[in-house]
């Protein structure tokens, strides 16, 4: 696991991170270190407790029900700051969380070389929270304002059905299983950078999703605005040994 990470600025303006008790503020700060590359961590009390703040004398009733407040924070699209999740039987079950559009605010992750530490979250919402919304994550800081006509990351906060629409103005009808990939995308990397890629792709007279994919794991590894970001996604295919490389 990296020894930090990224905290943007944008969480000083987040609705939900400070309608929170100050101590579930700190506390939720203070997890985002402790994530793995998938955005992953141990979710009970007694673990947070020893791993993220040792010196603190708050009690496991007490982060438990700050982490409970956290999972009720939601976003006007009803996604929560965290999500918590079991793995195993429900009698050795151990219990995890996942922090949606962490990997989004990560610039340079490089899932490559480092491996998680835990077991990842397989991007289903508990029927709890599924019942209230969709599996997408809203930006709240105005994105940098794109200059080609007819973009949508100007907007201040897209959403999954910004992403929808967007999708379908360029390139058709969203089926069910595309609407499926775009659930998973605006989660892992966020409905603006989805929105952006599609429209990178249609600059390259692009259609295949799979390319807009490549795009977004090409931004998450060298950063968006970096040269290297910029790179055509089919360089890694073609050539000598593009047959060997799985689309």
């Amino acid at each position: 696991m990296a020894r930090g990470r990224m905290i943007n600025k944008k969480i000083s303006n987040d609705k939900r991170v400070n309608d929170m008790p100050l101590q579930a503020q700190l506390l939720f700060t203070w997890l985002i270190p402790h994530l793995d590359c998938n955005g992953c961590f141990y979710g009970s009390a007694q673990m947070i407790k020893s791993l993220v703040v040792p010196r603190k004398n708050w009690t496991k009733n007490q982060i438990e029900s700050w982490l409970k407040i956290m999972e009720a924070s939601k976003n006007p699209e009803g996604i929560p700051l965290i999500c918590r999740y079991k793995v195993g039987d429900s009698a050795n079950s151990e219990q995890y969380l996942f922090m949606p559009g962490f990997e989004g605010e990560q610039i340079g992750l490089r899932k490559d070389k480092e491996k998680g530490d835990f077991p990842t979250f397989d991007g289903k919402i508990t029927e709890s929270i599924r019942q209230k919304a969709p599996l997408s994550r809203r930006e709240v800081e105005v994105e940098e304002e794109v200059k080609e006509e007819g973009s949508l990351s100007s907007l201040s906060s897209p959403s999954l059905q910004d992403v929808k629409d967007f999708y379908q103005k360029n390139f058709g009808e969203v089926t069910e299983d595309m609407e499926n990939e775009l659930r998973l995308a605006t989660i892992k990397f966020s409905p603006s950078w989805v929105i952006d890629a599609i429209q990178e792709a249609v600059k390259r007279g692009k259609t295949d999703w799979r390319y807009i994919a490549r795009i977004l794991e090409n931004w998450q590894r060298f950063g968006k605005n970096t040269k290297s970001s910029k790179q055509d996604p089919d360089k890694f295919i073609q050539g000598k040994y593009g047959h060997r490389v799985q689309r």
